[in-house]
């Protein structure tokens, strides 16, 4: 196995430190388990605990993925290492509201438990599309994004974070605010470092004095 690499499409490969939360914008629902796959994979072999929360289909894809990587999905399961959601009530608040302060608190969550069982670390890797369908607004999601950014890479949190949004779905201003809200982000075939990446702490900059000069521009008309 290539100890260096952590996320690999079409024969490219990255090296994903901790504290990364990484954006997939697909078009086809079977283009999340190939990645996902390998990206756990690397996890599952360095002793890290991982989750993996979509649609019975997607899961169960993800577990022939897993297995023609050679590993034991079953023992994975049996040993606590390895997790899997085919239910989103858990990630909403009261089981059927989306909270981007709840999803995360629940990603930090798993973390300390992760690591109270000695695991070195967590992956989680979720479709945001299957989870947020009917329950979340654009705003909310882009609340989600840049909170994990805030908490996880300015922390150097022991979690890589791969989210998965349908590009069908999302509104073009939708995709663009998302891409600004991850360094890394994997688009068709490619993996690609976002050259117009903001930190949380510059995004939120930016929104604030976006709504500045939309004040004063009613102030002055």
């Amino acid at each position: 196995m290539e100890v260096g690499m952590d996320l690999s499409v079409e024969g490219k490969s990255e090296r994903i430190p901790p504290g990364s939360h990484i954006c997939q914008l697909y078009r086809k629902v079977s283009e999340i388990p190939g990645v996902t796959a390998r990206l756990l994979r690397v996890g599952l072999t360095a002793s890290e605990k991982c989750l993996f929360a979509a649609a019975p289909a997607q899961v169960q894809e993800l577990r022939e993925e897993l297995a023609s990587l050679n590993i034991d999905v079953n023992a994975a399961l049996a040993s606590g290492q390895l997790v899997l959601h085919e239910e989103r009530e858990s990630f909403l608040a009261n089981g059927s509201r989306f909270d981007p302060y709840f999803l995360l608190s629940s990603h930090q969550t798993f973390i300390a438990q992760a690591l109270r069982e000695g695991w070195k670390a967590v992956r989680i890797s979720i479709d945001m599309s299957w989870l947020t369908s009917d329950a979340a607004t654009p705003e909310q999601i882009l609340k989600y994004e840049a909170a994990s950014d805030a908490v996880f890479t300015f922390q150097n949190a022991p979690i890589i974070a791969l989210m998965h949004y349908d590009h069908n779905k999302l509104m073009p201003g939708l995709v663009a605010e998302l891409l600004k809200l991850h360094p890394i982000s994997v688009v068709g075939k490619y993996i690609k470092r976002n050259p117009y990446y903001l930190n949380s702490e510059q995004y939120m900059l930016k929104v604030l004095r976006m709504s500045r000069d939309k004040d004063q521009g009613r102030a002055s008309s």
